[in-house]
């Protein structure tokens, strides 16, 4: 007798919710910018909230060992970094009514870039000997291609504009550039079938969060963004697929605890 996983049931819930969030800023937008403002910030804070609790659950109910014990333990720290400066963009915006760039919220979304790079770094190492000199070779390519024309629009030449706020702009490409890299890798292994469901969910994460940050640094370079742009759309849906992909290894482990415990009745 074996457990099936129900995985389309996952798929199905994650299409639903992307959905949601797309529709529910859509219909704000037709209500005004102030309102589109409001819905955008309050809805960050649940679906990042959502983030951290499956991280904390998964790492408490498992507790693995070895590398993707440790891997998981950086992803849940950097859920907590960024729910805290979604959190803390949020209230500078509906409750001080003030910008938030630059602001605290920047140094929780800097340090969450290192703590989700090794993640992935810890979650590859499973599989590194799958990992061509071709495959690495192309992604940094990418990446950088990627990078150069993000860099030169988030640097801004205005003389008033401060040191620190240009160090800031920049050093959200340079660090999406980076955790490029290992995300599509880990979206090309997954299609040559060496990873599973759960590593191609966080990398198309990471890689709707680049395009994202992209858009973002595109509309604040022509000064059309603000807070319901539908570039916040790809930022919640990236957020939804790093859940859905944590979700999805939860899922994962039960089943093979239920085999496990199973197996372990039929002896």
């Amino acid at each position: 007798m074996h457990i099936h996983y129900p995985r389309n049931s996952v798929q199905i819930s994650l299409l639903y919710s992307i959905i949601f969030v797309g529709v529910l800023i859509v219909f704000a937008t037709f209500l005004g910018k102030e309102t589109v403002k409001i819905v955008t910030d309050i809805v960050y804070i649940p679906v990042t909230a959502a983030q951290v609790a499956l991280s904390a659950g998964l790492c408490l109910r498992f507790r693995q060992a070895g590398n993707h014990g440790k891997a998981w333990l950086f992803f849940l720290g950097f859920s907590i970094s960024w729910f805290i400066a979604e959190t803390i963009w949020s209230t500078y915006e509906l409750v001080f009514k003030i910008s938030p760039f630059p602001s605290l919220a920047d140094v929780f979304f800097i340090s969450g870039y290192p703590l989700l790079f090794c993640f992935l770094i810890y979650y590859l190492r499973p599989v590194t000997r799958a990992i061509s000199r071709r495959m690495i070779i192309s992604a940094i390519l990418i990446s950088v291609a990627i990078s150069i024309p993000s860099v030169y629009m988030a640097y801004d030449f205005d003389p008033k504009v401060s040191m620190l706020e240009n160090t800031l702009a920049t050093s959200y490409p340079i660090a999406d550039a980076i955790l490029l890299v290992p995300a599509l890798i880990g979206v090309a292994l997954f299609f040559r079938g060496e990873v599973n469901f759960t590593w191609s969910l966080i990398c198309l994460a990471i890689i709707l969060q680049t395009i994202a940050d992209a858009g973002f640094q595109l509309t604040t370079f022509t000064n059309t963004y603000y807070t319901g742009h539908p570039v916040d759309i790809v930022f919640l849906w990236s957020y939804l697929l790093f859940s859905f992909g944590v979700y999805d290894h939860i899922k994962i482990f039960k089943k093979e605890k239920i085999d496990s415990e199973f197996k372990e009745l039929r002896r």
